[in-house]
């Protein structure tokens, strides 16, 4: 009778088990917004750009706008608890004046838009049911697209480039239910040196 038992508590515990990890929570969804934001794509723009005032002497650019990175992120969590693999989208995006040196006449304005797509991976350093601890890579493609436009001489020119970007993010600390938890991220790259953001997991 006892081994019966003993049997019978043995196979509920590993029916328990099968169970729960059949509603363990593998993907991820989430959305953030990043400052700091495309420093690294405003210095190749600014310096590479083909826009109608980036290689001519006598202007300046001032009113300078910016949207930081929005990011759209799915994760799939392997069986290693630890590792998460997935991608990232990012949209961020740049603008100013652009004016004559001798006068501060306005004479355009140039805007820069990146949108990227990039493979990524997670690594929970700590990955408890309320409180998370990892670190995140990812890197992929970064368009990057131009319009300028010359108001004085009546002439606008749009060009767009490809290049490769990146983010790493060493701190990365989320908070919250099981289901649902906000997350910061400290780092570098399109994403932003510093990003907040909600995720849900189903």
């Amino acid at each position: 009778m006892k081994k019966i038992v003993i049997a019978a508590v043995a196979a509920m515990m590993a029916a328990m088990s099968v169970n729960a990890q059949g509603n363990e929570l593998k993907n991820e969804v989430s959305v953030s917004y990043g400052t700091g934001v495309s420093q690294i794509g405003d210095g190749i723009g600014n310096s590479l750009g083909a826009g109608l005032f980036d290689s001519m002497s006598g202007y300046k650019w001032t009113n300078k706008s910016r949207v930081g990175t929005i990011a759209a992120e799915y994760f799939r969590h392997m069986d290693n608890p630890r590792l998460a693999v997935g991608g990232v989208v990012t949209f961020a995006s740049f603008g100013e004046d652009v004016v004559r040196k001798n006068d501060d006449v306005k004479v355009g304005n140039r805007t820069r838009t990146y949108i990227s797509l990039m493979p990524a991976v997670k690594y929970y350093w700590v990955n408890k049911s309320h409180f998370g601890f990892y670190s995140k890579a990812a890197v992929g493609a970064m368009m990057m697209f131009y319009k300028d436009k010359d108001t004085a001489a009546g002439k606008s020119s749009t060009s767009s480039k490809l290049y490769l970007m990146g983010q790493a993010s060493p701190i990365g600390l989320e908070a919250g239910s099981n289901n649902v938890r906000a997350f910061l991220e400290l780092g570098v790259g399109e994403q932003g040196i510093a990003l907040v953001g909600l995720r849900t997991k189903f």
